[in-house]
């Protein structure tokens, strides 16, 4: 069995639909009969079936006696009545063309409207937008120079740290050598100072030991013989003389040894000084190091 297209559904639907209603078909009236949304087709075929209902009509207008007088008056009717429904859907068809050219003129009012208040809008936009980017391009060329100088400075400040380091290095071995020269120089002194107080006292006690035998000596020998009393009594006054003499060297021994004295006070204010000096120096490092640290950043 062949299958009937949408147009010949169509176009026999038409002819079903007049017969049976008496009326001219539509696309509304004709797509429930068929089944199929297919406004297109379904127009051809009420076109074609209505230019075939014309023709038709347009055979028989004319009296023919062979034909019966009951099919002319049909005919005529169908006729009257196709042409009062064509000129009807032809004034329903053109109310809406105008309608739609209404419409659609409106339509095209608003469009120009809004295509010259978006060309307007790109106008302005382009126009901001070419500020903004002339702008950005200043900027862009500004930042540029800033971090060339920024770079450049930065290389200099490299630069300066780098030598800072270096003198710091040799500051720091300069202490280092001052520090180890001023251990060496304490503990010699110490060294030094303790021998002379040990020598010192080991003379005293010698030269003490020394008249003490020789005055026991002298007493004993006093005691012995009185008789020699004189001459123990030279001897007494020589010794006491040597004594005096011993009392004296006693006294430049404590003189020495107060002299020593003012020399290790001597030494210790050196080494104050020299301390100073070094917390001068570690000043001076600390600064140094701190400007280098302000510079990096």
């Amino acid at each position: 069995m062949i299958k009937k297209t949408t147009y010949t559904l169509a176009y026999e639907a038409c002819k079903t639909f007049f017969s049976d209603t008496g009326q001219v078909p539509t696309i509304e009236a004709i797509k429930p009969i068929i089944g199929i949304n297919s406004p297109s087709i379904i127009s051809s075929a009420i076109k074609d079936w209505k230019a075939d209902l014309s023709q038709a009509a347009k055979k028989h207008q004319g009296l023919n006696a062979a034909l019966p007088s009951p099919l002319l008056e049909t005919a005529t009717k169908f006729w009257q009545q196709a042409l009062i429904e064509a000129k009807a859907t032809l004034d329903v068809a053109y109310n809406e063309l105008q309608n739609k050219q209404a419409e659609l003129a409106a339509k095209e009012t608003a469009l120009i409207e809004e295509k010259n208040r978006i060309q307007q809008l790109l106008g302005f936009s382009e126009h901001k937008f070419q500020e903004e980017i002339n702008y950005l391009k200043k900027e862009l060329s500004r930042l540029t120079s800033e971090s060339a100088a920024l770079a450049e400075q930065n290389h200099s400040y490299r630069d300066i740290t780098v030598e800072t380091e270096k003198k710091n290095a040799v500051l720091s071995e300069a202490i280092r050598q001052e520090k180890e020269k001023f251990q060496r120089l304490e503990a010699q002194y110490d060294k030094e100072h303790e021998w002379a107080l040990k020598r010192i006292e080991e003379e005293k006690n010698s030269y003490r030991h020394q008249i003490q035998n020789e005055m026991g000596r002298l007493q004993s020998e006093a005691s012995r013989s009185k008789q020699d009393t004189e001459l123990l009594q030279a001897k007494l006054d020589m010794l006491t003389k040597q004594a005096a003499e011993s009392s004296t060297k006693l006294i430049e021994l404590e003189r020495s040894l107060a002299n020593e004295k003012l020399k290790l006070a001597g030494i210790t204010l050196n080494e104050a000084k020299l301390q100073k000096e070094l917390n001068a120096k570690d000043e001076r490092i600390r600064a140094l190091t701190g400007k280098a640290s302000v510079k990096k950043k």
